[in-house]
């Protein structure tokens, strides 16, 4: 009789877990259904690059995202959080090191350099052992970001341990820094690392096996010349015979920097280059060496065909000592029709010939050109003597305003601290770019008791447009050097009141080097037009059936079209600016302001001196590519001060790396760029986005 009773209780007992277990499914269910929809992939994305443009954490929001399960949204806060740099954000970065997901690491690693927290140096160190060659690239360039001495020797370590034993000199053909999956990706990362880090020995251990060079590589010598150290001289004599014309332009440009005369013999056949930047580079190194036997290479570099080695050879005879008879060749360079060529040439006699150089300006007019008035001031600047500084004094009276930037430059060098009194008027100028200047002359003199003045010029500067933040940036400069109570107070308003982020972020790095108050320099307002961001972030999550694009911009010249292809994925907002100042006609007619041969080709400046931009600043968008030749960055007077500038790189230039936002690289035309010279006119800019 019992068993029937208990199997009875057994039945109302699993009926009645049923029931609870259906009531609180319904529960769970309500709730669920209460709780908002978890948000979409391009939602999260979206979010991302918001929170990067305002450089904020979003409290837990960002960290939360680097442990998201989508390993794409992962990849992208990992991009997101080394941008905004928040120290935060580096143990959950540290972490993320340990990804399953080898793209995850690999941003992990990247975006670690851009924090350059010490924290993350032994994990990084450990990642050198990663699987994946860009991981351990990425470690690598992370650690020279970072800057932690401990890393040399291991960095050293880690090249010689990865070049094959049987080959006595390694030689390298066709590295492209723009490619991070070339095969020598990960050594040039930690070669740069190492020039980064300033630790010759180490260097010397990668670079030489001996008194051997283990390279035949532009990346060594690279290396070899940014270190400036006579034990890498070996690097430097083996690349200037080397059959590769960048090589030999760099190990021109390293013997230069050593200043030693005993590389006079190796660098007077470079002169004869045939290729016109090397030829150039050579003659800056003699210039750089001040041997009189260089003064006889560059007269014969005077009747050069290229305007390049003419203007290097007549910017050297600046730099040395010279025959008087050069005198009249000098003068007939002076009336040339090539603006490029007569700045070079007066800065030549000015330096030259004293007499001759006052007795030529007073018969002829000012210059038609700003920056050849601009190059002369710097040459009297150099020249010091008081008919030198008369004429300064009277350029100061200029009626372009950008004349006198390098007017208040060369009366620093010829007058030092005398020249005080006019650079603080000067801070009062109503022009940005005076006021830059005065500024930063000033820094350089590092005088005491001028704290007032600049702060006044920091006040000043409020009134500029909002994307003007040039002197503001160079006022809280000169604050640190002051180094007394008022420099500090003035520096502590600007970090914690300046409406501009990159300024506050300044001016609280810099009282944070002089061990004064922690300040937090918060988000940043964004004063630009607003910008669609999950449109800007759709690359990331492209729908089926929508076919994705690379957007064109065509820059016309008098010497042809410049086809650049933007980087809308890792640099959206950039991009996205460029093509918006385009299709309104921003660049249309503006001028390239800035030649620098063997570097940079710079335009987009409505000033055309480089002081100007569209009134706004970007926020810096640091990509994983590197700068080689034909690589178009956004110029700065400072982080995330980007506008309307940008520049194309003549040759690799591995120092800009991490500092400078790469937003396109030139797929045509690099021609036209190699043949830009200043003043040349950027007649028109078309962009193509896919429609």
């Amino acid at each position: 009789m019992r068993a029937p009773k208990l199997r009875a209780r057994a039945l109302a007992g699993a009926a009645t877990l049923v029931a609870a277990l259906a009531i609180a499914k319904a529960s769970s269910a309500a709730k669920q259904a209460a709780l908002p929809p978890a948000p979409a992939r391009i939602e999260k994305l979206a979010r991302l690059l918001e929170l990067e443009d305002q450089r904020a954490t979003g409290g837990d929001e960002l960290a939360r995202r680097l442990r998201d399960r989508d390993r794409g949204v992962r990849r992208r806060a990992a991009l997101a959080a080394g941008r905004i740099a928040a120290s935060e954000l580096v143990p959950p970065l540290v972490e993320l090191m340990n990804d399953q997901e080898v793209e995850v690491r690999r941003m992990a690693a990247f975006a670690l350099g851009l924090a350059k927290s010490p924290l993350a140096v032994e994990r990084l160190l450990a990642s050198l052992g990663d699987a994946d060659s860009q991981v351990r690239g990425r470690a690598a360039e992370a650690l020279g970001g970072i800057g932690d001495a401990r890393a040399a020797l291991p960095l050293a370590k880690f090249v010689v341990d990865s070049l094959p034993k049987t080959i006595a000199r390694v030689a390298v053909r066709g590295d492209d820094p723009g490619n991070a999956a070339t095969p020598w990706g990960e050594q040039r990362l930690a070669l740069v690392a190492l020039a980064r880090l300033k630790d010759v020995q180490a260097a010397r251990l990668a670079l030489l096996d001996g008194a051997r060079p283990r390279f035949d590589w532009w990346a060594a010598t690279w290396v070899a010349m940014r270190l400036e150290s006579p034990e890498l001289k070996p690097v430097l004599l083996a690349a200037a015979a080397s059959d590769e014309a960048l090589q030999r332009g760099l190990a021109a440009r390293g013997l230069g920097a050593l200043g030693d005369p005993q590389a006079i013999p190796v660098l007077l056949p470079l002169v004869g280059d045939p290729d016109e930047t090397v030829a150039m580079q050579a003659l800056r190194a003699l210039g750089a060496i001040a041997d009189p036997r260089g003064a006889f290479a560059a007269a014969a570099a005077l009747d050069a065909p290229s305007d390049v080695v003419r203007r290097e050879a007549l910017r050297t005879l600046s730099l040395l000592p010279t025959e008087r008879p050069l005198a009249e060749r000098l003068v007939r360079q002076v009336g040339s029709r090539d603006p490029w060529i007569r700045a070079a040439a007066l800065q030549a006699l000015a330096s030259h010939d004293r007499e001759t150089a006052a007795l030529v300006l007073s018969g002829m007019d000012p210059d038609r050109v700003f920056w050849v008035r601009s190059a002369l001031a710097t040459a009297l600047g150099r020249t010091g003597d008081e008919i030198s500084v008369g004429i300064l004094h009277t350029m100061l009276r200029d009626e372009d305003p950008r004349v006198l930037p390098a007017v208040l430059d060369a009366l620093r060098q010829a007058r030092g601290r005398d020249a005080l009194d006019t650079l603080r008027r000067h801070l009062e100028h109503e022009d940005l770019g005076v006021r830059v200047a005065a500024a930063e002359a000033i820094t350089a003199l590092s005088p005491a008791s001028l704290s007032g003045p600049l702060v006044a010029a920091w006040r000043r500067g409020l009134g500029d447009g909002e994307g003007e933040l040039e002197a503001r940036v160079a006022a809280v400069g000169a604050l640190a050097a002051q180094k007394d109570e008022a420099a500090r107070t003035g520096l502590l308003n600007a970090a914690r009141r300046d409406p501009a982020r990159a300024v506050r972020a300044r001016a609280a790095a810099l009282l944070r080097e002089s061990g004064g108050e922690a300040v937090d320099p918060g988000t940043q307002r964004v004063s630009r037009a607003p910008l669609d961001y999950r449109a800007l972030m759709a690359p990331y999550d492209p729908r089926p059936g929508v076919p994705l694009y690379t957007p064109r911009a065509f820059i016309k010249t008098r010497h042809g079209t410049i086809e650049i292809h933007l980087d809308v994925v890792e640099a959206p907002l950039t991009s996205a600016s460029f093509v918006a100042l385009a299709r309104r006609g921003f660049y249309d007619g503006l001028r390239f302001h800035r030649v620098e041969p063997g570097f940079v080709v710079q335009g987009g400046c409505p000033r055309g001196d480089g002081n100007g931009g569209p009134g706004y600043a970007l926020r810096c968008e640091i990509t994983r590519r590197g700068y080689g030749r034909g690589a178009v960055g956004m110029a700065l007077s400072g982080k995330d001060t980007g506008g309307s500038q940008f520049f194309v790189t003549l040759q690799p230039q591995p120092h800009l790396d991490g500092g400078y936002t790469l937003f396109g690289q030139v797929t045509a035309g690099m021609d036209v760029v190699d043949r830009i010279r200043p003043g040349d006119v950027i007649e028109r800019v078309t962009v193509w986005t896919g429609e």
